[in-house]
């Protein structure tokens, strides 16, 4: 969702504001009066940072493996692409060069119109266009007949696992995470930093590098999982590299 420059800005806004909340709570509220409640704040403290802890730990856990999934995916529907054309090639001609050109083609619209549109969390429809003429085009190859069934079984087998796992990779880019799941990430964050501030501490710089780390390793655990929550855009993100290559081997040395 986000670029690395972006994430970094972030987590430095939210490393600033908590210790900016430190200084403040240190000049209104002194330390010695903090410290008389170290003790109901601090095993409150405890309890709140282990249950965020683990939310934290399995929402990111959740989004790294979908990530994974959405990289898998892809990387299916190019192998897929490659099954359809070199099966193809078993075909008489002319339907066995106009499938390798369909092949080609569909390699071209996903590098070239879909995933600059997926970075963009738009959808496009280049590929389903070209996935349709190859159905067609089997519809006209088991009409005339001339091809041994087996040919027509193994290409409706691969054209089938294609167009699933595009509609899988649709599916992927239009999940997202619910708003109250964030509402959760966010307010836990809050609860959980605050709660660190609050504690009285007489070494003041001690205090501020404990807030310091707290701060540090939740916003960028939640940047994390706000980049990996949509795998095909932001700084980490699904690249089509799998399409590039079975679109080099398709195409004449």
């Amino acid at each position: 969702m986000l670029s690395y420059v972006e994430s970094g800005f972030a987590v430095g806004v939210a490393l600033v504001v908590a210790l900016f909340l430190v200084a403040v709570l240190n000049r209104f509220w002194p330390i010695k009066n903090r410290k008389l409640i170290n003790d109901v704040t601090g095993w409150q403290l405890g309890i709140l940072g282990t249950t965020y802890g683990v939310i934290l730990g399995f929402m990111l856990y959740t989004v790294w493996n979908d990530f994974h999934v959405a990289e898998v995916n892809t990387n299916m529907e190019a192998a897929s692409l490659l099954t359809v054309s070199r099966i193809a090639a078993g075909l008489p001609m002319p339907e066995r060069q106009e499938f390798h050109a369909l092949a080609v083609q569909y390699a071209e619209a996903v590098t070239g119109e879909e995933w600059p549109a997926m970075q963009r969390q738009e959808e496009n429809h280049a590929s389903e266009a070209v996935a349709a003429t190859m159905w067609r085009l089997l519809a006209k190859v088991q009409t005339e007949g001339g091809v041994g069934n087996n040919s027509v079984d193994h290409l409706t087998s691969a054209l089938s696992d294609l167009s699933e796992r595009r509609n899988l990779r649709e599916e992927e880019l239009n999940v997202k995470l619910p708003k109250m799941l964030w509402v959760l990430l966010l307010a836990g964050a809050v609860a959980t930093v605050g709660s660190a501030c609050l504690l009285g501490n007489d070494n003041q710089w001690l205090h501020y590098i404990q807030v310091f780390a707290l701060t540090f390793v939740v916003a960028v655990a939640l940047a994390a999982i706000a980049d990996l929550a949509r795998p095909f855009e932001g700084g980490v993100s699904v690249r089509p590299i799998a399409f590039e290559r079975a679109q080099a081997m398709m195409l004449p040395e």
